[in-house]
């Protein structure tokens, strides 16, 4: 069985992070530039608070339009953060992502970040492992 430990193996445990009072627009740049889909949001001793998404900035802009620039990636980030172990399967996860419609989920030990984990890199771990 696979399990997220193997999905860091491979992809790295590169952790983008970002404050909540950071502009939102800075961090649509930050998405933009590293080319990902989401940052963890963080406190000043690294806990998490949220994560911002790509779609949690399409909603900013939907709900605000031109006033997006006046927000903070605290105004946008969803705060309901569903987290998960490295001996968690990927198949569980994937299940937990499916019915939460949560696309990134950190991967968390003793309340330290070690990596996150999207539903395209368990659905890219598991091509492979099949």
């Amino acid at each position: 069985m696979m399990r997220i430990s193997d999905v860091l193996a491979d992809k790295g445990r590169t952790i983008h992070q970002i404050a909540p009072s950071v502009a939102l627009r800075e961090a649509a740049a930050v998405l933009l530039e590293k080319n990902i889909g989401a940052l963890i949001c963080a406190d000043r001793v690294g806990g998490i608070v949220g994560i911002l998404s790509e779609r949690d900035v399409a909603r900013a802009f939907a709900r605000m339009g031109a006033d997006l620039v006046t927000m903070s990636v605290g105004d946008a980030m969803s705060r309901d953060v569903v987290a998960c172990a490295a001996g968690d399967s990927v198949e569980e996860i994937l299940d937990i992502m499916t019915e939460t419609r949560c696309r990134h989920i950190p991967v968390v030990k003793d309340g330290e970040v070690l990596g996150l984990v999207s539903i395209g890199d368990l659905v890219k771990a598991m091509k492979r492992g099949a």
